[in-house]
């Protein structure tokens, strides 16, 4: 039995819509042929950490999905595993090709690969260990009890399952080409409008236009907030999924939903956020349809942990870094006269990323009064 076949053949058959992955050279020839199979439908992710946010997206949007990940890259998802997986009650069925338990050469993953399953464990998460071959049928029932609990589950695999698979790397066939052009020449001085009158443009402007369809994707903390006070006084009936905790990963949930359901999607995220999750850029400018879009609300600085000044403030510039990301439409405006212009140009660009430059500070709204289970209901999409 090719341990290859028989996981992909698990996949089909209960009815696998996507598969998140980062590369493992012990189970290369399966990421090969999920790459086969699923095509797009396979997104190779930038970091761990996204993959949680992608896969949150994919469950509000009706589909079903599994990650792959290697054992030293674990680490990187057990804050957005607590605040964003098991907060909201999320399935995740997380395929762990296990390093450092056969044949390693390498010690950092025979330390990492020591204490997986212990991590995985001191978070509450169920472990099946697949080492042999004869355990490849107990595959199945663990992928359906993390979709039937609504819960994470750890898959380790272990290397000796794919040793002596052929594999040939298509890259090398390949002839490498890009072309690029990036230039932005912008002045932004003195803005004045803070993140809570620019997203109460961004609201007036979808109650002027009649949209009560665009889903929005509200990022953790003071914005959140904001968006639920504004959508309130606004009175609009657009469906918003607000974070409560996980910062850095909105747009990857935006990109998860706008994926599963074509939906026309506006991930309103920061660029502290963005600094925290630079790569999910790439991984939207590839993977999300056309009707996918970031309202990046710059302020620079940490708007929720007190205003801390952040690089963007005055050094790092965003935009260029969506360009430099693959965001062929970008824009900026720092000034409450220009942004309802913008707007326009927003909502009729195929994925557009704009950057809104405000000055730091929080309007004083109180705390979302749903619960996560509340918030989740607001945008889910039955399976």
């Amino acid at each position: 039995m090719e341990a290859t076949g028989f996981i992909t053949g698990v996949l089909k058959g209960l009815k696998i819509d996507h598969v998140l992955s980062l590369p493992c050279d012990r189970v290369k020839t399966l990421l090969a042929k999920l790459d086969d199979i699923y095509g797009e439908r396979h997104i190779h992710l930038s970091r761990e950490e996204e993959g949680l946010g992608i896969a949150a997206g994919l469950f509000a949007g009706g589909k079903r999905y599994a990650l792959f990940i290697q054992s030293s890259g674990v680490g990187n998802i057990f804050g957005a595993l607590m605040t964003l997986i098991k907060t909201y009650r999320i399935p995740l069925p997380i395929f762990v090709s296990h390093r450092g338990i056969y044949k390693e050469k390498i010690l950092p993953q025979v330390l990492m690969g020591e204490v997986t399953e212990d991590l995985f464990k001191a978070c509450g998460v169920p472990v099946v260990k697949v080492y042999d071959k004869s355990a490849l049928p107990i595959i199945p029932k663990a992928v359906e009890e993390a979709f039937r609990k609504r819960e994470p589950i750890a898959i380790l695999l272990s290397p000796i399952l794919f040793e002596g698979e052929e594999y040939e790397n298509p890259v090398f066939g390949k002839e490498r080409e890009k072309i690029v052009s990036v230039k932005v020449e912008k002045d932004i001085k003195n803005p004045d409008m803070r993140r809570f009158e620019a997203v109460a443009e961004l609201f007036s402007f979808l109650k002027e236009k009649g949209d009560k369809d665009t889903v929005l994707f509200a990022n953790i903390g003071f914005p959140a907030r904001e968006v639920y006070h504004l959508k309130k006084f606004f009175s609009i009936g657009n469906p918003v999924f607000y974070m409560l905790g996980s910062l850095g990963l909105v747009s990857s949930i935006a990109l998860g939903y706008s994926v599963a359901t074509g939906k026309s999607v506006v991930s309103i995220d920061g660029d502290g956020s963005l600094l925290m999750n630079t790569g999910t850029l790439a991984t939207c400018s590839n993977y999300a349809p056309q009707n996918f879009r970031i309202f990046c609300v710059d302020n620079g600085t940490w708007g929720s942990t007190g205003d801390q000044e952040n690089f963007n403030f005055s050094k790092v510039d965003v935009e260029v870094v969506a360009k430099g990301m693959g965001f062929k439409n970008t824009s900026s405006v720092w000034k409450r006269h220009g942004l309802k212009e913008k707007l326009e140009w927003f909502f009729t660009s195929d994925k557009p990323f704009l950057q809104v430059v405000v000055n730091p500070g929080n309007e004083k709204v109180g705390t979302i009064p749903l619960s996560p289970e509340e918030i989740l209901r607001e945008v889910k999409v039955d399976s």
